[in-house]
């Protein structure tokens, strides 16, 4: 259903929506910039309704409208965050397009904070607590004789959690001294978090052409959690490299702790520690199976 409710919405090469017949597949009348009329409903969208209009025919309880009610609103939500994401991606993709040999598009990205203990707690287990920051940043160039994109990242990371425009304008100067062929212009991408839309970081941009000689061309704001770039997938990929090493660590120290063990204790006890430790051993790799 996803799939296919994506493939009817329909956005030009600059980005700009278009307007559908179909109400539910016209971006620019969810946008409220559409003035045409939508005559007609595409035959999946009709079923879709008429399916909960069936449905509330067969069941004479109230209360079990008002959750079919609710269901329904749920998937209208559920549709319009695919629409969102849809035409998000799309624009990181136009600007992607728009590259020439003297600009380069830039995403960035904070990581939430990564606990020392674990990375995997979720947002409602962090707060309060201890643990480092890191800001991600995607350079992308284009190489106009082979007509391909290249691609740079950036990670810096910090001893605390915190996420401010200071830390997002430290991170961003050094991308700007290090990277490799350094742009004439360029288009940030970001989320719209406090750390990125906020005055302090926006003062700062108006000085790039004064340090850096670099023309900061735009910067899109993306709604969070509603488009997927390729910096999710770092992030992802930084997160199962933590993963194994930590549970490596783990091991490491399993294994001396025996070692140990060994010296202390005489022979006779060898066969019992043995059995131990095959035991422990056996315990971590199968955390390696629930990790990876």
């Amino acid at each position: 259903m996803r799939r296919e409710y994506i493939k009817n919405l329909e956005i030009t090469s600059l980005g700009i929506p278009v307007h559908k017949s179909c109400i539910c597949h016209c971006l620019k009348y969810s946008f409220g910039i559409c003035n045409l009329q939508h005559s007609e409903i595409c035959n999946n969208c009709e079923e879709l309704f008429n399916f909960f209009d069936l449905v509330k025919t067969h069941i004479s309880d109230d209360e079990l409208h008002e959750v079919l009610d609710d269901y329904l609103k749920k998937l209208i939500s559920w549709m319009g965050h695919h629409a969102r994401k849809f035409y998000l991606n799309t624009h990181v993709q136009v600007n992607l397009d728009e590259l020439d040999e003297d600009g380069a598009v830039i995403i960035v990205d904070y990581k939430m904070r990564i606990l020392p203990h674990s990375t995997r707690e979720t947002k409602s287990q962090f707060f309060g607590k201890r643990g480092w920051t890191l800001h991600s940043s995607l350079v992308y160039t284009k190489d106009i004789t082979n007509n391909k994109l290249n691609l740079q990242v950036f990670d810096h990371w910090s001893d605390d959690t915190c996420q401010d425009a200071w830390f997002t304008a430290s991170s961003l100067h050094t991308v700007f001294e290090n990277i490799n062929l350094k742009p004439k212009w360029v288009t940030i991408i970001s989320d719209n978090g406090p750390h990125y839309h906020c005055t302090e970081l926006m003062l700062t941009v108006s000085h790039w052409k004064e340090w850096y000689d670099i023309i900061p061309r735009r910067w899109i704001f993306l709604e969070a959690g509603e488009a997927k770039t390729l910096i999710d997938s770092h992030h992802a990929q930084v997160i199962i490299l933590l993963s194994f090493y930590y549970i490596l660590y783990l091991l490491i120290i399993a294994c001396d702790f025996f070692i140990f063990l060994l010296i202390f204790y005489s022979y006779e006890n060898f066969k019992i520690i043995n059995s131990l430790r095959n035991i422990i051993i056996t315990y971590y790799i199968l955390l390696l199976f629930i990790y990876f």
